[in-house]
């Protein structure tokens, strides 16, 4: 054949109704790892903008297969088996975690906790090495699990129960072997298109022994759809969540997030640490007066005015009301209430000793057509008590959408997009290439999953988060190009000036901006060392033909549809300072911005009751009035799926920045300003370490999403 058959994949979204479901999704890994034995030739990058329209994403041919669809992708873009066992692994501590709530006679915990371990061992750097020994050790406790809870006949007997004169359904070992035998097809009849790989046939034991993981995993996976669930109880409670905790453990903001100062902390070391934004004069939807102001300061122990605290540059707010663009959702028919609030934060003056941020007032509209804002404030009596925590739950769903659709979706996975097309089109061995290409890696793949699953009606998002799909898309889209049009100011630094936290006198407790910086700090001296070796003169920068085309098909309408990018914001790079700039900004929101946001899915996010996705009550219209946070929080069932789906995401760590492969750069010369720069990533290490050691008291939750080993190189989950 000279044309592979395969499914269009500009209506790939249309057609996409509900999520991969964990069966489907290990099927999908299971293909991949299949087509890892072969090699696709002649795969071209270029640009689609049919699956989030209007942005710039990288195609990807995929062919229909046992129930799924696979994306057709060279070598390069495929995942590595590390990868695949991490992800397994962790799916695999999910289903333990889900049969232990429900069942907690089904297996030791001992067999369930250990196989945590074995993710987060592999997470390590150098454990490349003994890759086969956990294997091992993983199909080895999975084949335990199989024998000691019969698996396989529970299955066979409510398959049996399930089928009908009709419809028989195959079993899971069926099904993997109808997914060999239609790969084997794909690869016959395009044998032109194809190639064996030798180099992954040479490791086919190991390889094997995945695949037996993947299968045994599926069947765990489809044993637990078939058990009955006892997630309803008569009402929720704080142990009702605690209680879906039994293998994935309990993150340790369940002990503290109703305090205040845990709140405010979160503004600065949390998920979604790029909200606060500096204030002059206080704004008007914050009906808050001089004396309200000073006794919410006194309250924690501040003397404080409003004027001096305005007038000194300590006045800080959280604003959500991009959000008000959203509408409410329903999942499946329930429904749910997203809010658009304001949250206004304050630094103590100088001379206090520990001068972190405290929250002063919440504030959101009456009715989303009402000009009417209802202020919340610390200062509660015994009846509204829990107005005030219920006014900090609505922040922090907000804040979550917040962080979900925009700062992460949008600003990191969506603005790294662009640039795979245009730097797999420069010509191989091209200086920037080799730099860039590790920055790039798996980033293909975790956004097709994301546009053709996750963000796909009846997908993880339109489950969980607050809002309708469509008004999600719209929302990560907007988030997006809110980057990528105005890209010459979303350098990491200057985003802190745009929004008056770069100053530490004014905001001193800020881990985020102060460890960012160190990472900034070493990659855009890395990248300046890098590109001298190349560029002697900014002459000799624009003189470079193939790096002006990769500007210009970023800035094109038919490429990256990128804005306000080159030296004079018309897609030309004239400048060595330049070049430097745009690549370490590049580099820094594919590393360390992505880590910045995606690990604390799994380390904050994925308690509910501190930052529940959704809220199931319409907001309090009156501080007055007697309230429990608890009554709007999702249904524990959802709880739960936002437990599996946020441990996922945030427990794949899969290379380490610094650490480029050794075959990344053939210029010897390049040793020397690499080695600098990985004894920077060392430094830094110490550096962020001695600061989590609280000896100032002012980190009252150590930061660790910036040390160097947990910012993996690329946006690959």
């Amino acid at each position: 054949m000279s044309q592979i058959n395969t499914e269009d994949s500009s209506s790939t979204l249309n057609k996409k109704s509900i999520i991969l479901d964990i069966v489907d999704l290990l099927k999908l890994l299971y293909s991949l790892v299949k087509l890892r034995e072969a090699v696709l030739k002649g795969f071209t990058y270029k640009y689609n903008y049919d699956y989030l329209n209007p942005l710039a994403i990288t195609d990807v041919p995929q062919f229909p297969i046992a129930g799924i669809t696979i994306p057709l992708l060279p070598k390069e873009e495929l995942p590595n088996v590390k990868w695949v066992i991490a992800v397994v692994i962790r799916l695999v501590v999910t289903q333990l975690n889900k049969f232990l709530i429900t069942q907690p006679d089904f297996l030791k915990s001992i067999i369930a906790v250990s196989l945590d371990a074995i993710g987060n061992e592999i997470n390590k750097p150098e454990v490349q090495e003994e890759l086969s020994a956990i294997l091992l050790k993983l199909k080895s406790s999975l084949e335990e699990i199989n024998q000691s809870q019969k698996v396989d006949e529970q299955l066979a007997v409510a398959r049996f129960a399930k089928q009908t004169e009709s419809i028989t359904h195959l079993s899971i070992d069926e099904e993997f072997q109808e997914i060999d035998r239609q790969i084997a097809r794909l690869l016959v009849e395009n044998a032109e298109k194809f190639t064996l790989n030798l180099e992954e046939l040479s490791e086919e034991p190991k390889i094997q022994n995945l695949k037996e993981i993947i299968k045994s995993t599926a069947k765990l996976a489809e044993l637990a759809k078939y058990q009955t669930s006892s997630l309803k109880p008569a009402f929720s409670s704080l142990e009702n969540y605690n209680q879906q905790f039994q293998v994935i453990a309990k993150p340790d903001i369940s002990y503290h997030f109703q305090e205040d100062k845990y709140f405010a902390y979160m503004q600065v070391a949390g998920p979604n640490p790029v909200m606060l934004q500096q204030l002059a004069q206080l704004d008007l939807r914050l009906l808050l007066t001089e004396d309200k102001y000073s006794d919410v300061a006194n309250f924690y122990g501040v003397s404080d005015t409003l004027n001096n605290a305005l007038a000194e540059g300590r006045i800080y707010l959280a604003d959500y009301t991009l959000l008000d663009t959203l509408v409410n959702g329903t999942f499946p028919q329930k429904q749910k209430y997203i809010s658009a609030p304001l949250a206004l934060f304050a630094v103590p003056p100088s001379g206090y000793g520990i001068r972190s941020l405290f929250p002063v007032a919440i504030s959101y509209q009456e009715t989303s057509i009402s000009n009417n804002w209802i202020l919340f404030t610390p200062l509660v009596t015994v009846t509204d008590a829990d107005t005030w925590m219920t006014a900090k739950n609505i922040v922090q769903m907000a804040d979550s959408n917040y962080h979900e659709l925009v700062s992460h979706l949008g600003r990191t996975h969506l603005v790294v997009e662009p640039f795979v097309v245009a730097t797999n089109q420069l010509p191989d061995n091209h200086n920037l290439k080799n730099l860039l290409k590790p920055h790039l890696e798996g980033t293909v793949l975790i956004n097709y999953g994301a546009h053709t699953s996750l963000i796909a009606p009846g997908g993880g998002v339109d489950e969980l988060l607050a809002s309708s799909i469509g008004s999600d898309q719209t929302l990560a889209a907007n988030g997006a190009q809110s980057y990528l049009f105005n890209f010459n100011d979303i350098a990491f630094p200057d985003t802190l000036t745009s929004r008056g936290v770069d100053d530490a006198s004014k905001l001193p407790t800020y881990p985020y901006r102060d460890d960012g910086l160190l990472i900034w700090e070493a990659i855009e001296s890395w990248v300046k060392e890098y590109f001298s070796l190349y560029y002697t003169t900014d002459k000799s920068v624009l003189e470079d033909q193939d790096l002006q085309t990769w500007a210009s098909t970023l800035i094109s309408n038919e490429g990256g549809r990128l804005q306000n990018f080159g030296d004079d914001g018309q897609g030309h790079i004239k400048t060595l300072d330049y070049l430097v700039k745009a690549v370490s900004t590049i580099i820094f929101t594919a590393s360390a911005q992505h880590a910045a946001v995606n690990f604390p899915q799994k380390e904050l996010m994925m308690y509910t009751p501190a930052f529940p996705l959704a809220r199931y009550l319409p907001a309090p219209v009156d501080p007055q009035q007697p309230e429990n946070f608890i009554n709007g929080l999702p249904p524990l069932d959802q709880a739960l799926n936002q437990i599996n789906l946020l441990y996922l995401l945030g427990s794949i760590y899969y290379t380490n920045l610094g650490n480029y492969s050794a075959s990344a750069f053939t210029d010897p010369n390049v040793t020397s300003p690499l080695e600098k720069f990985q004894t920077n990533l060392k430094d830094i290490e110490q550096q962020i370490n001695q600061r989590n050691s609280n000896s100032k008291g002012d980190r009252i939750i150590p930061y660790e999403f910036l040390l160097p080993t947990n910012i993996p190189q690329s946006i690959n989950i």
